[in-house]
């Protein structure tokens, strides 16, 4: 089961995250919530920071709709590569969850973070069992359940939805 951290420690969060399989810290809220802020405090504790929207976007903005489906993923690990981390800071996921790319952002996060220590930002909510992208009635709203078996620290912004 993830663990909810309310007033992030850093150290004590990283040292928590460094314990499970994925080594994946979600810093979870929607925009405006100081979700880029508190990666870059968590940042200073010697992670690579990437701009994943704006490095995957470059990468992906001259192929075909196909290739964008098929290679997306192997590219923004590419570019993870490319920046030769031991920890991993990734700013602006939105991409991730834009159409035609095709990627389930918690499953790429996920096994990311089995590579690397990493902390991301996660533009949305969180409740009991789900991440949610988006605002409920919005075209891009999805809900991401999560098992008992995950193992990751989610960092809410604002106060757990019920």
């Amino acid at each position: 089961m993830p663990l909810i951290v309310e007033e992030p420690n850093w150290k004590s969060v990283i040292d928590d995250a460094k314990q499970s399989v994925n080594q994946l810290i979600l810093i979870v809220g929607p925009t405006g919530s100081g979700k880029s802020a508190m990666l870059e405090n968590a940042a200073s504790y010697n992670f690579t920071s990437i701009n994943i929207g704006l490095d995957l976007s470059r990468k992906l903005m001259n192929l075909a709709n196909e290739s964008r489906v098929m290679d997306s993923e192997d590219i923004a690990i590419s570019i993870i590569e490319s920046k030769n981390p031991t920890r991993l800071a990734i700013d602006n996921t939105e991409l991730l969850f834009e159409k035609p790319i095709q990627i389930n952002p918690l499953t790429f996060l996920k096994k990311v973070s089995q590579r690397w220590l990493t902390i991301a930002t996660w533009n949305g909510t969180t409740a009991k069992n789900k991440l949610i992208y988006g605002k409920q009635g919005c075209s891009k709203y999805e809900e991401f359940v999560y098992s008992e078996d995950d193992a990751f620290v989610v960092v809410p912004t604002l106060p757990i939805l019920k």
